[in-house]
């Protein structure tokens, strides 16, 4: 019970750590995978939380700040299989520019997105993309 409780109050404080100046009221699914978008298709107005993969980071837009990453899961068929399910998610905002890199810089990593870190998102679809709300987590 304490292990929960002591996760439960590190995720509150990641989140707020990384959370965009935004407020979101609707549904909050931590149950989802990629994997399960292939299936049935995300609902607009529910909150995402998803782990995976930068597979690639492109800077769309510098001032409004916009980029979009490839965010990848990998998925094991069997013992030599493994198959690959992948969205596209957008950061928009100027607080996210100091916290995405195009590639791994040499020091200073442990807080920055860049591509092959793993991390955890709270994001929101919109038009076949997803807007991500929160990191509260890098891997």
């Amino acid at each position: 019970m304490m292990r929960l409780f002591s996760t439960l109050i590190l995720f509150t404080f990641s989140i707020s750590a990384w959370a965009q100046t935004s407020v979101f009221q609707g549904r909050v699914d931590f149950g989802s995978s990629l994997a399960s978008f292939e299936k049935v298709a995300p609902s607009p107005g529910t909150l995402y939380f998803l782990t995976g993969a930068a597979a690639a980071i492109r800077i769309v837009s510098e001032n409004p700040f916009v980029a979009e990453v490839d965010f990848v899961q990998g998925e094991w068929k069997d013992e030599a299989n493994l198959i690959s399910h992948g969205i596209v998610i957008r950061f928009e905002g100027a607080a996210w520019s100091k916290k995405i890199a195009t590639k791994k810089p040499r020091q200073g990593a442990e807080s920055l997105i860049y591509p092959y870190r793993k991390f955890q998102i709270a994001a929101q679809p919109e038009a076949g993309k997803f807007r991500v709300i929160a990191v509260p987590i890098l891997f």
